[in-house]
Order: structure tokens, then sequence, then C-alpha cells
């Protein structure tokens, strides 16, 4: 039996349809993408700022800590987002865990907060910071007695003067070139949990837009203000509402 070959131009014509045929796949995958993304950071928001209002009516509108020293019994450290013990912060970034069930929203926040796919599925390079993170949520530092979580610091609800436009939580990260296997030539995107009128850590990552949710109990999203854009990783979209130091949209 004779084999008959492709011809050369078979061959053309088959790679061509192929390679069309991998750009539209390629294009539904990436509206997925979004798409899945869109949805997680909508759910992990959703269920943080439902039960962030439940606690502030249980702790008399008092805004919770950003971070707090666990009790010596079981050293470590009770972020936001859940509790760390000493020997997890002991251990390399990527390494560490935190159980949310025991932070200070553990009590209100419904099982269900799911790690983003913005990280890890986006084509860029990605160092965690947690094994169990991802949340890619960022609190409002100011509102949590600032990185420290100094009591006298922490806001009360009502003395918010514009509740509608005050940030509780966002989209966030950072750009991270000091720690390794991020360098000054290697920078990496990386997952953050808070912003003050600093620090550049919100993360743009829904078409250029944060997603956010105030303290009215809206939600929404915000534009990056342009000038703060981190310029070690610009395609990561991670910026500031506002410039350096003013504190529009935190206070």
């Amino acid at each position: 039996m004779k084999i008959r070959a492709f011809s050369l131009l078979e061959l053309l014509v088959s790679a061509g349809i192929i390679a069309v045929l991998g750009v539209c796949a390629a294009g539904a995958g990436w509206k997925i993408y979004q798409a899945s993304s869109l949805a997680v950071s909508a759910n992990n928001i959703r269920q943080l700022a439902a039960g962030g209002a439940a606690y502030l009516v249980e702790n008399n509108h008092t805004f919770w800590k950003y971070q707090a020293t666990a009790p010596a019994e079981n050293p470590g450290t009770i972020w936001w987002f859940g509790y760390e013990t000493a020997a997890s912060k002991s251990r390399p970034e990527g390494r560490r865990q935190f159980d949310t069930e025991l932070g200070p929203l553990g009590g209100y926040v419904p099982a269900g907060l799911r790690p983003d796919p913005s990280f890890a599925l986006n084509g860029r390079t990605f160092k965690p910071k947690y094994q169990s993170g991802y949340l890619g949520i960022g609190y409002n530092v100011l509102l949590g007695g600032g990185w420290a979580g100094n009591a006298a610091l922490l806001k009360k609800y009502w003395t918010l003067d514009n509740p509608a436009e005050v940030v509780v939580f966002f989209t966030s990260a950072q750009v991270n070139n000091f720690q390794p296997p991020a360098s000054l030539r290697n920078p990496l995107l990386e997952e953050f949990y808070g912003m003050d009128e600093r620090e550049v850590t919100a993360h743009f990552r829904h078409h250029g837009y944060a997603m956010v949710s105030f303290a009215n109990g809206s939600a929404g999203f915000l534009p990056m203000d342009e000038s703060t854009r981190d310029k070690r990783l610009p395609e990561a979209n991670v910026g500031r509402f506002a410039p350096r130091n003013d504190k529009k949209y935190l206070e």
C-alpha cells in the first residue's frame, strides 16, 4: 500500500487552521478567566462587607484592628483576615498559613472565601505570601488603627463624614522587588492585605478598575490614579485611588 504524505501546501493550510483555532481558544479562555476573577472578587468582597457590617453592629460600630498580638498561650498574630501562628511567621513566604475563622471577622463572614485566580492564572509571575492565601482583598488600614492596629486610632462608623465614599475592602496586590525570588531585576506581583495614604497596593485587575466596598454597604469600581501606577511592573495594574499622601476614599 502506498502511504500518501501531506504536500507542503497542505501542511501550511493545516498549520494556518490550527493557529486560527488556537487564537480563538486563547481568546475564549481569557474571557473565561476574566469572568472567573470578577466573580471571585465579587463573592469575597460581598461576604467580607456583610460580615464587617455585622461586626460593627455588635462592637459599638467600631472597626476591627488591622493586626493584633495573639494571647500568650497561642502566640502569633491576629491579622484582620485571620490568625497566624508564630511558627507560621517563621516560615518562608509562600509556605505560611492563616486561619480565617480565628480572625476578627471569623464569626461574621460565612465560609466560602475563595482564592482569586487573578494571581495564579494571569500569565504573570506570582509570588505567594501564604499557602492558603490569594484572597486578593485588602482592608483600609486607616479604619483599622494603622498597620499596628492601635486601638486609640480605630475609626467609629459615625465619625465618617461620608460613608458612601470611604472604602473598606478593595481588590489588592503589591509589586515586590526586595524578597527572593523577587529582585530589582525581577519584580513580582504578590498578594497584599491593606492600604493607607502612602502604600501603592490597590489592584486594578478588572479591565483597569479595582472592585471596592464602601462603609455604607454599597459596592462598585474605582479607577486608578495614573500618577500612582507602580512602574516596576506597570502591566500588573497596581496603584492607588488617589495620589500618595491623599486620603481620598480612605477617610
